[in-house]
């Protein structure tokens, strides 16, 4: 049995090999596994066990665990005789020859001696081979995950409590806090100062006080940073909303329409005031207007032919002034770009710009976005068009609105000259209909005020944010703080001819001047739900009750008052403007 000997021998000992392989991959894998997840808590929670050894740990665990399989599964002669029986195809000879190795039985001798014949021909690496164990890829997965975890992995205390902050960071966050909150407190009463007596920005010092930063004992410089800067971000959100509110962008498009008028030669009334149109200073066109009233009043009074010669050539510049304002209601350079950049025809240009004079800026996005689908244009451009189109409808609007007054204060201008009744009516229809232009230009140049304010708030806390972040208010801590591009004092944008024009700098951080409100002339006035503030009245009650004796005069001169009532009127109002003098003297004298 010499040769069953030798090929049962060579079979077992590649079945045991194939054995110990399968075992010593599984224990590898467990022993990987296994330190992995030893390597991932030590980071997360600090135990202070060495890495390497609890490594070598796993090595010796997975060695005796692969000893202790290879001797569970060990291989006897019989199963590698059964095994190459199966793997040659010798229908059991070779295992029934070492079954009966010790028998003396003819037959069994027989089946030996035939059994010794085949294994003689048998070549065992040919039938019984080394294999790869299966799980060679997810071992090596686990080696090289722990690997990575063990050279990669932060350690990371999740269980650890935040260190005091040092004194000195203690310190320093408590003289940060200072002088954010002075820089504030200072801001706060410049704000108190210039809308004292502008109730349409009635809350803005209330909102500024949110950004007071409470002291907080242990917060460091970064904490309070990070929450003058939440605290600002929140304030300016309220302020852009609030901005957004008074159609800055469509006051500065029709300050742009605008400037395109003609500027007439003239010192005349109707020429500043097409001049300060074009400049776009509504402040002065407001009382170029007044000047009108009282020109248009005294020419009327007057009645001869001097003073109907130049109700007609303050009429026939109200009409050029009408036509021109007309002119510019033009949408062709929208309908342009529509066209260009949206991909339309002419025809829905023109369409889509009519339909959106009666829609609200939330109706025209979706009807922009939905006729500019297939234009390739995002969501930010669509926006960004439908606000632009939304601002000149409404500064083309506003320009409507003045053509409309203009236009009918020169109708009234030329049936002035016929003098009488007739005439005396078209006076005060001329009158109304730039006291409706001069009601216009004040709700204008209020939303122009408040713009300029909530813009001067918002450069104000910009650089109360940027300071803050750069060390706290005041002088800046790094000399090479300038950026490419900033010019100096008069940096800033503009356009066109308006440059130098403007009633305030083009500057990137419009700014406020730094002095206290006053009595002054009022330029419109807005309702608001508040109690009743008891005091005395500021109102220029004396130059309005001299406007009414006028007024009372000119209708008795006038004959529109019955004769009966005239002596009765003239002495009411004469008594009137003796107390309101009466009253102004002795509050001069006070």
């Amino acid at each position: 049995m010499s040769a069953i000997n030798a090929r049962v021998g060579a079979a077992r000992t590649r079945l045991t090999l194939n054995v110990a392989l399968d075992q010593a991959v599984r224990a590898l894998l467990l022993a990987a596994s296994a330190w992995g997840v030893v390597v991932i808590v030590c980071r997360i929670v600090p135990l202070g066990l060495p890495e390497w050894g609890v490594a070598g740990a796993c090595a010796a665990l997975g060695t005796a665990l692969a000893a202790a399989g290879v001797l569970r599964r060990r291989v006897r002669r019989l199963d590698a005789a059964v095994e190459i029986d199966r793997a040659a195809g010798l229908k059991e000879r070779i295992s029934t020859a070492v079954a009966c190795s010790g028998s003396a039985d003819p037959f069994a001798r027989a089946a030996v001696q035939d059994a010794e014949r085949v294994a003689a021909s048998i070549h065992v690496p040919t039938h019984i081979h080394l294999r790869a164990p299966r799980l060679v890829p997810w071992t090596a997965a686990a080696v090289a995950s722990a690997a990575l975890l063990y050279a990669f992995m932060p350690t990371i205390n999740l269980f650890a409590r935040d260190d005091p902050a040092p004194a000195a960071a203690v310190r320093e966050a408590a003289q940060l806090r200072q002088e954010v909150n002075v820089a504030l407190a200072e801001q706060i009463r410049r704000t108190e100062e210039r809308t004292g007596q502008r109730p349409e920005l009635a809350g803005l010092a209330d909102e500024l006080r949110q950004l007071q930063i409470p002291e907080e004992p242990g917060a460091t410089p970064e904490d309070v940073r990070r929450e003058v800067v939440k605290r600002i971000d929140n304030v300016n959100e309220k302020l852009n909303e609030r901005l957004a509110s008074v159609s800055k962008g469509s006051l500065d498009e029709l300050k742009k329409q605008l400037a395109k008028l003609e500027k007439p030669a003239g010192n005349d009334a109707a020429s500043k005031l097409a001049s300060d149109l074009s400049r776009g200073d509504l402040s002065a066109a407001r009382e170029a207007i007044a000047d009108l009233k009282k020109q248009v009043e005294d020419l009327a009074r007057k009645g001869d032919r001097a003073a109907a010669e130049k109700l007609a050539e303050l009429s026939k510049k109200l009409e050029d002034l009408a036509a021109q304002l007309e002119k510019l209601q033009d949408n062709t350079k929208l309908a342009k770009e529509l066209q260009n950049r949206g991909r339309m025809s002419e025809e829905q240009a023109r369409k889509l710009l009519e339909q959106a004079a009666g829609m609200d800026p939330k109706q025209l996005e979706k009807e922009l976005a939905k006729q500019l689908e297939k234009s390739g244009l995002s969501e930010q451009d669509i926006k960004d068009l439908a606000k632009k189109i939304a601002e000149n409808q409404q500064a083309q609007q506003a320009m409507k609105q003045m053509a409309q007054c203009m236009a009918k204060a020169a109708a009234n201008c030329k049936q002035c000259q016929s003098g009488g009744g007739q005439g005396a009516a078209a006076a005060a229809g001329a009158m109304a209909a730039l006291g409706e232009a001069a009601g216009q230009l004040s709700d204008l140049e209020t939303a122009e005020q408040m713009a300029q304010e909530l813009q001067a708030q918002l450069a104000e806390l910009g650089k109360l944010k940027e300071s803050a972040c750069q060390g706290g208010p005041g002088p800046r801590r790094d000399p090479n703080w300038d950026q490419i591009g900033r010019q100096g004092g008069n940096e800033g944008l503009g356009y066109g001819s308006r440059i130098g024009k403007d009633p305030v700098a083009h500057a990137m951080e419009p700014t406020q001047v730094k002095g206290k409100s006053q009595g002054g002339q009022i330029i419109g006035q807005m309702l608001m739900d508040a109690p009743m503030i008891r005091g005395e009245a500021q109102a220029a009650v004396y130059d309005a009750v001299n406007a009414a004796v006028r007024d009372a005069t000119d209708a008795i001169e006038r004959e529109e008052v019955p004769r009966q009532y005239e002596h009765m009127l003239r002495l009411y109002f004469e008594r009137l403007a003796g107390l309101a003098k009466s009253h102004a003297t002795t509050q001069n004298s006070q």
